[in-house]
Formats: C-alpha cells, sequence, structure tokens
C-alpha cells in the first residue's frame, strides 16, 4: 500500500495539536506521581533542611530532607544533578552530625549506623565499634560482631585487640573446667564438658598458640582416662579425643574396646559385648549380637516355662491331684 504525501501531511497537521495537549508529568523515586507544586515543596524542603541543620537540629533536617522526593521527578537534567549534588551533600553532613550526636549520648549502635550510612566515615565506624566492644567484653555477640567487623575490613590492630579480649573470656572457663573435672561428685564432673566448649567457643576468634587451648585441654582429659575400660569411660576418652580432634587417638581407643567386647563375649557377657562393640563403632556386629542374645534368651525361657509346666504336672500325678 502506498500512502500519498498528502495524506502524510494531513495527519501530522492533526496529531500537532493533541501532542501540545499532554500535560507534564513528574514521577518521584517511588514511582509515584508528583506535580508541578510537589517539585516546588521539594525544592523548599532544600532550604528549610539547611536551616534546620545550621540550628543544630539534625534529626528534624534529616526527616525534612525526605520530603523532597520529587526533587527526583524533574526532567530537566541540569536540575536534577543540581538539586541531586545539594541532597548528598546535605545528606553526607547530617549522616556525621546524627553520628557524632548519638555517640555522645552513648547511644554506640545508632551512631554506628550512622556513620555506616555515610560511607565515608570508617574512622568514626571503626572507634564506635570498638567502644561498642569494650562497653560488654563478655557479650559472646558483640564481640563476634566486632571481630566479623574488624576482620572484614582488614583492620588489624584492632582485630588483635578483639582476640586478646575472647582469650581472656575464655580463662575462666578452662579454670572452672578444672575444679570440675577433679570433683568427685558426678554431677559437678558432668558439667566440666560443657566448660571446656564454651571455652571453645570463645577461642574460635583466637590465634594460634591460644586458639588450641581447650583442645589441648581436651587430649589431656582423653590421656588421662585411656587406660580405664569401664564401657562409661571409654565412651567419655573418645568424647575428649573427638573434641580434640585427635583421630589415631579414637582409632586406638575402638580397637581395645573391640577387643573387650570379643573377650566379653566369649565369657557370655553378651549385653556387655554389645556396649563395647558400640563404642568401636561396630554396630552391625552390636546388633546382630544383641538378636542373638535376645533369641537365646526367648528359647531358654521357653525351656524353663516347660520344665516348670512338667515338673508341676509331675507333682500333681504324685499328689493324685
Amino acid at each position: 500500500m502506498v500512502i500519498s504525501r498528502s495524506l502524510i501531511v494531513f495527519l501530522l497537521i492533526l496529531v500537532a495539536p493533541l501532542n501540545n495537549a499532554i500535560a507534564k508529568e513528574y514521577y518521584s523515586e517511588d514511582g509515584s506521581s508528583c506535580t508541578d507544586e510537589d517539585f516546588k515543596r521539594g525544592v523548599a524542603n532544600i532550604a528549610k533542611a539547611k536551616e534546620l541543620e545550621q540550628g543544630g537540629n539534625y534529626r528534624q533536617s534529616y526527616e525534612i530532607l525526605k520530603g523532597a522526593a520529587c526533587l527526583w521527578a524533574t526532567d530537566d537534567d541540569k536540575t536534577f544533578r543540581e538539586k541531586l549534588r545539594e541532597v548528598e551533600a546535605i545528606q553526607k553532613r547530617l549522616y556525621k552530625e546524627l553520628g557524632d550526636e548519638a555517640e555522645k549520648k552513648g547511644q554506640l549502635q545508632e551512631a554506628f549506623d550512622w556513620y555506616r550510612k555515610g560511607e565515608s566515615y570508617k574512622k568514626d565506624e571503626e572507634r564506635v565499634m570498638m567502644k561498642m566492644a569494650k562497653a560488654k567484653p563478655d557479650d559472646f555477640g558483640t564481640i563476634k560482631t566486632a571481630f566479623d567487623y574488624f576482620k572484614g575490613n582488614h583492620i588489624a590492630d584492632s582485630l588483635k585487640t578483639i582476640r586478646a579480649m575472647a582469650v581472656q573470656n575464655a580463662k575462666p572457663w578452662l579454670a572452672e573446667e578444672d575444679k570440675q573435672f577433679g570433683s568427685k561428685q558426678s554431677e559437678i564432673y558432668g558439667k566440666a564438658f560443657g566448660s571446656l566448649e564454651q571455652a571453645q567457643k570463645w577461642l574460635e576468634f583466637a590465634e594460634a598458640p591460644e586458639n588450641r587451648m581447650a583442645a589441648e585441654r581436651a587430649e589431656k582429659r582423653g590421656d588421662s582416662m585411656a587406660s580405664l575400660t569401664t564401657p562409661y569411660y571409654l565412651k567419655e576418652t573418645i568424647k575428649y579425643y573427638n573434641f580434640a580432634g585427635k583421630t589415631e587417638k579414637i582409632k586406638s581407643v575402638q580397637g581395645k574396646a573391640k577387643k573387650l567386647g570379643d573377650e566379653t563375649k566369649g565369657r557370655g557377657e553378651s549385653d556387655l559385648a554389645v556396649d563395647y562393640y558400640h563404642i568401636a563403632g561396630l554396630n552391625n556386629e552390636a546388633h546382630d549380637l544383641q538378636k542373638r542374645t535376645e533369641t537365646k534368651q526367648r528359647e531358654d525361657e521357653g525351656k524353663r516355662q516347660k520344665k516348670f509346666k512338667k515338673d508341676q504336672d509331675s507333682l500333681e500325678k504324685e499328689l493324685g491331684m
């Protein structure tokens, strides 16, 4: 189909008035529509925010700056760039000023959050993070947060300080474990391993050789019980060696448990043998022996019941019953 030149001209003339009739529209950052009046209020908010900032009303300045949302609405590139730079400059100052204000009040987490928003106040962030750690030196969550922050930002000196704090928190648990492990009371002794776990939790933040203190203690405990032969102490020995990461020593204890299992099975002490086989990691052997034992016990009980019935019948016959 060929469209004539005169038809094209006619269509352009027809459409032109419609284009001129279309109203200019703005859209804010969140996608909602803005009017010219909204845009003007946004510009006015910048002036108000500056005034409030100069008067030390930083939080009010920050809040009113949010009302400048329609500044992002303009389709005038030059105006957009100018106002954007102006807003960003005010925001950057406010992040620092609000952070300083919160820090002076002792609101350290809030101060840290403001500095972090500013993205240009790393030294302030670091200082406040260390303040938070020193304010709660024995709080695991606080120390972990500080450790992750300083490690993630490669701040060696501060990380060293946090590591030292963690080690100091581990030492009381190690001292407590020492008293508990040596106790003759089973209830107190039973708490010793838990104390070792608490110490290790802190030592995860430490470096060698200090990060091995709990593991070395655990190996020492395992060694002290390694010569004992009851199932309870064999299990305890393996538990401590496992904590210490001593695979070869665990295998040695399991080998001894297998030997003890074989010996007790040979003496007919099947229940005890089952325990030893479980400790040795020979669960299939333990299961099979237990089934055979239970089967034999049922057979023996059946024989006993038959004998009892036979003896009872004989007695009744003798008595003429």
